[in-house]
């Protein structure tokens, strides 16, 4: 995956909705063989229409997700971007919608790690996985979704170390906030918000460069990260400021 011209094999799951359909359009564009895999009819018509090869399947089906993805002859690249957001308004903790968040998010990646492993195994490919810059801190009301999220992270890194031996690669994606469907229920502010252009673009280029973590905007992610050093009281403080309806 070193020559950018090379035609590459790629799965995107969350294919119809938000940042992975403006990947798998932006794929489609450099001519390359994309599996748009998602639920979402209309969307995978039109990827379809621009040579996608789709695949509507319910990623929370391990059976069918595994017997989906043996099929596929190869993959060089799986970015697994399906995902979900609920959030929690205190002093009512739901644990259904909790473990929700939970299932669906990690639910979707496992799965489709599972199934498309032994194809990125055999042409020594690169899996990458899409976190959030919510992970770094404590966010009120994102007790689930930024709970899904650490997890997330903890899983690629740990794969990073995992799958060396195996030469396949791992990428990490620590977005800040993008403008999707998933965004528009946030009624808090959203700095340095980026458009699903913007995030493909940076995604698509921490791949080529082969970066292990692949963070935009750093305008804000950098600064979470150092929030996230401090003291336990400054990032609560900040974390109520920012979550105040």
């Amino acid at each position: 995956m070193t020559d950018s011209t090379e035609k590459l094999h790629i799965l995107i799951t969350g294919a119809t909705s938000g940042i992975g359909k403006q990947l798998a359009k932006d794929y489609l564009l450099a001519d390359h063989h994309v599996y748009a895999v998602g639920r979402d009819d209309e969307a995978l018509t039109e990827l379809q229409a621009l040579g996608a090869e789709t695949i509507d399947l319910d990623l929370m089906d391990r059976e069918k997700v595994i017997e989906a993805f043996e099929k596929i002859d190869n993959v060089d690249l799986a970015i697994c971007g399906a995902g979900m957001c609920e959030y929690l308004d205190m002093p009512n903790f739901d644990s259904s919608v909790f473990m929700k968040v939970m299932s669906v998010n990690m639910g979707t990646l496992s799965h489709a790690i599972e199934g498309v492993l032994p194809k990125l195994i055999a042409s020594k490919g690169r899996l990458v996985g899409i976190g959030s810059a919510s992970a770094y801190v404590p966010f009120a009301r994102a007790e689930a979704y930024g709970s899904s999220k650490a997890a997330i992270h903890y899983l690629m890194k740990t794969l990073q170390i995992s799958l060396a031996p195996h030469d396949v690669s791992v990428s990490l994606v620590v977005p800040g906030f993008v403008e999707t469907p998933m965004t528009k229920q946030n009624d808090f502010p959203m700095p340095f918000i980026q458009t699903p252009a913007q995030a493909s673009q940076a995604i698509r280029d921490g791949i080529e460069s082969g970066h292990e973590v692949i963070e935009f905007p750093k305008k804000l992610t950098m600064p979470l990260k150092a929030l996230g050093t401090l003291p336990d009281l400054v990032w609560q403080q900040v974390s109520e400021k920012l979550n105040k309806k």
